[in-house]
């Protein structure tokens, strides 16, 4: 079973390729800009995923070096996935900046952890350079613990000895997402929720509107009904209605358009509910149920008769090769 934020994360990308992606309503709802059109969204996706093995399966190790090193990329892909929470807020304008994120505890006190070992272990003033502090690894903190010593100017470069618990670190860290991501799902539950309403307004204008406007409104709430065919563009669907009644067979491409048009508003209304549900549970116990059970014999124990071939929807190709 995933964890929470990483199934959090799944549904955002859901929303993005399905909707964010596809239709213009959703994308005016954000801060769609040229940017976004690079679709970087993607990267910041395929980041998370490599990060998140990083933080999600940290590994301790009696050799120092190893444990240095394993503590730095913690360290480093949690200030990653920071920056990226905070990208995704631009993007889905939820008017949260760095400011706001600094009164966050579960983002500021493991961001510290990490500038002051990682990024600035030597800190100066920018004008005089004057030594603000200088923070050293240390390695008495066992497989539990971070742990550094720290000499800073306000404390008149006395030693400090800090330490904490990489648990804590990591529990912290899951926190933050699971807001963060919490805060970007309402704000796609709310888009969602008015393009639905749209969708309604299409389906209940179906039988009413003339074919011109039925294909006016499409364009506008629901275009992906003309990248579902590659015939069903505009202007070959207004050539052919014209023709309705020249042939049966054009009477039954529009019909065909109908169908088309109706099952996909309701596939994806029916998709969008899917798309909220929580994660259903599973018990670990369930999950490494064996599914069949498998015998191992000598081909010289079984006879002709007992060899049975399978019966699948290869099966006619199957008696081919026989």
């Amino acid at each position: 079973m995933k964890e929470d934020f990483e199934y959090k994360l799944e549904q955002i990308k859901n929303v993005w390729n399905q909707f964010i992606w596809e239709y213009d309503f959703c994308k005016k709802e954000i801060k769609f800009d040229f940017e976004a059109r690079t679709n970087y969204f993607g990267d910041i996706f395929g980041y998370f995923l490599d990060t998140n093995v990083i933080i999600l399966q940290y590994s301790n190790s009696e050799s120092n070096s190893i444990r240095f090193s394993n503590q730095i990329s913690l360290l480093q892909s949690i200030y990653v996935q920071q920056d990226f929470i905070e990208e995704l807020l631009r993007l889905f304008k939820l008017r949260i900046n760095k400011g706001d994120l600094k009164k966050d505890p579960n983002y500021t006190i493991n961001r510290n952890i990490r500038n002051e070992l990682v990024g600035h272990p030597i800190r100066r003033e920018n004008g005089n350079g004057e030594l603000i502090s200088s923070c050293l690894f240390g390695y008495n903190g066992g497989d539990s613990k971070i742990t550094y010593l720290k000499y800073h100017r306000e404390n008149n470069f006395k030693f400090e000895s800090m330490e904490f618990l990489i648990s804590e670190i990591i529990s912290r860290h899951k926190e933050f997402l699971n807001y963060y991501f919490d805060k970007i799902l309402n704000k796609l539950k709310r888009i969602l929720s008015k393009f639905i309403k749209k969708i309604d307004t299409l389906e209940s204008l179906i039988e009413n509107k003339s074919f011109n406007e039925i294909l006016n409104i499409s364009e506008v709430f629901f275009e992906s009904i003309f990248e579902s065919d590659y015939i069903y563009d505009k202007d070959s669907l207004l050539i052919i209605y014209s023709k309705k009644n020249d042939h049966l067979r054009y009477q039954n491409f529009i019909d065909r358009f109908y169908r088309d048009l109706k099952t996909g508003l309701k596939e994806i209304k029916e998709y969008v509910k899917e798309l909220f549900e929580p994660q259903s549970p599973r018990s670990k116990t369930e999950a490494e149920k064996t599914i069949f059970k498998i015998e191992f014999v000598e081909a010289s124990e079984l006879s002709p008769e007992k060899i049975e071939l399978p019966i699948t929807y290869h099966y006619e190709l199957g008696k081919l090769a026989i």
